[in-house]
């Protein structure tokens, strides 16, 4: 009975990280794409 609830804090634990991954690659993401709009309108304004 004991290792039965261990596997919801493993389960928890993991699903604390997974969660943080994806919210960390979506966070960099939006970064990203801020600074590949912001070199491409740089590179249009040295163009004209």
């Amino acid at each position: 009975m004991e290792s039965y609830g261990k596997i919801f804090v493993v389960v928890a634990v993991l699903s604390v990280i997974l969660i943080g991954i994806i919210v960390y690659l979506f966070t960099m993401d939006r970064k990203l794409r801020k600074l590949e709009k912001e070199v491409e309108e740089k590179l249009t304004h040295e163009n004209k």
